[in-house]
């Protein structure tokens, strides 16, 4: 079967959730085009835009949104989403639990203005939040990734999360998590991977 035709629409400058389809094709080594829009071109696409969201991805000329769906559908053509149920449940737990951390980010990134109360919340997130994430994640790895040897959608979350929304909580070191570490680093030494966040 031919590779379809892809192209991955989000904003410019801004990684958000439209990354992890991104890091899925670019570790399936498959081509996709990268359309980046200005808010300025965003407001004019908007009204014809399903929901009005992004991000959204064209599959051979058909347009489809919801980032998950997006997510699951590139892991699925780059073997990153099992096909096996008990296996998949596992990977969506996590893809969930990291949702929630990323749904952090963007509460304090976003939507907190006064300083003080940023601080507080990535005091918060910093000595309670992410280490019961990330312990909960350490506890699940069942191998040199999540499940064993071979990396899936939960892995490439990540490393999303990791690069993108953990450098706002400076005080969270992930070197207490040794299991995940080794995943990140991992996957940063992937050559499609690493030219990607190049």
């Amino acid at each position: 079967m031919s590779q379809p035709q892809l192209k991955v629409t989000y904003f410019e400058g801004i990684p958000g959730r439209a990354e992890l389809t991104r890091l899925a094709l670019v570790y399936g080594g498959l081509k996709f085009e990268n359309e980046l829009l200005s808010f300025p071109e965003w407001a004019e696409r908007k009204p014809s835009m399903p929901l009005g969201k992004l991000p959204a991805c064209e599959v051979d000329g058909k347009l489809y949104i919801q980032s998950m769906a997006i997510a699951r559908y590139a892991g699925r053509l780059t073997g990153t989403y099992p096909a096996e149920p008990l296996e998949a449940l596992k990977v969506d737990m996590i893809l969930e639990t990291l949702v929630e951390a990323m749904e952090k980010w963007i509460e304090v990134n976003f939507y907190t203005k006064d300083e003080t109360l940023k601080a507080e919340k990535i005091k918060a997130a910093e000595t309670e939040f992410f280490p019961k994430i990330f312990s909960f994640i350490e506890k699940s790895i069942e191998g040199k990734f999540l499940l064993g040897e071979q990396v899936t959608l939960a892995d490439l979350s990540m490393l999303d999360l990791y690069t993108n929304a953990l450098p706002l909580f400076p005080g969270f070191l992930m070197s207490s998590y040794p299991k995940v570490a080794a995943i990140l680093e991992a996957l940063k030494a992937n050559p499609n991977i690493a030219a990607h966040l190049a």
